[in-house]
């Protein structure tokens, strides 16, 4: 009897952690206006400060984190700029990007830019933080995280150019193996039970979710934006 109330304890606390992740797990609404400003905003950073068009305007909408310690004179003059400048495919980006996550005062987008082509294009995947500044948004964060090459002759996940897709995670140091705990567990076939249920409840449903949330989005965004070249 004590172990079927850990049991249902259990399943009504997992219960909650799912209501809860399904919440967080939203597509975060924006209103025609945002939307319109967010759009504004990107093709003016992209323009600006990727193709380096107008650096001084770029400088009116960067964010204090991303300035850094950086000068306006040394940031218009395109020294020691925290932005990657590179060659893109079109000139109107207001249709490549799509948001994450959004509070009253930051919000976090995934822009992403064609580059090259043949069998040189590639599609950059830039994670954006903006941050909200006395009415008007700035972009606070801007660095790549997914390089995917779409021409052929490229396949797997590595940190080289020959693979297909590039993600922060490959340029992470490979584990060493072995295992920080030494001995063999035991535990009772009830608790195993209840760990089963926690287990495939977290593990497989939340982290799930949140892939195929997020991938849906992305390959939505994607195809807007090369239908629009």
């Amino acid at each position: 009897m004590q172990a079927m109330r850990r049991v249902c304890v259990l399943v009504a606390a997992l219960s909650c952690a799912l209501a809860v992740a399904s919440s967080a797990l939203a597509v975060p609404h924006l209103s025609d206006g945002q939307t319109r400003q967010i759009s504004t905003l990107v093709n003016r950073w992209v323009n600006d400060v990727v193709l380096r068009k107008n650096l001084a305007d770029g400088w009116t909408i960067a964010g204090r984190q991303l300035r850094g310690g950086t000068t306006r004179q040394a940031w218009i003059a395109g020294r020691s700029l925290p932005v990657q400048h590179f060659p893109l495919v079109g000139t109107d980006f207001r249709k490549a990007w799509y948001v994450q996550w959004k509070t009253p005062t930051a919000m976090g987008l995934v822009v992403a830019l064609r580059s090259g082509r043949g069998k040189n294009a590639q599609m950059v995947q830039e994670q954006t933080g903006l941050v909200l500044r006395n009415g008007h948004w700035l972009v606070n964060a801007f660095y790549p995280n997914g390089i995917f090459r779409l021409g052929k002759g490229h396949s797997g996940s590595c940190a080289s150019a020959k693979c297909k897709v590039t993600g922060l995670n490959d340029y992470a140091p490979s584990p060493t193996g072995g295992s920080a705990l030494g001995g063999s567990a035991r535990i009772g076939t009830r608790w195993f039970l209840i760990g089963v249920l926690a287990l495939v409840g977290i593990f497989l449903a939340i982290p799930l979710g949140i892939a195929l949330r997020v991938r849906a989005r992305h390959r939505r965004a994607q195809a807007e934006y090369l239908a629009s070249r």
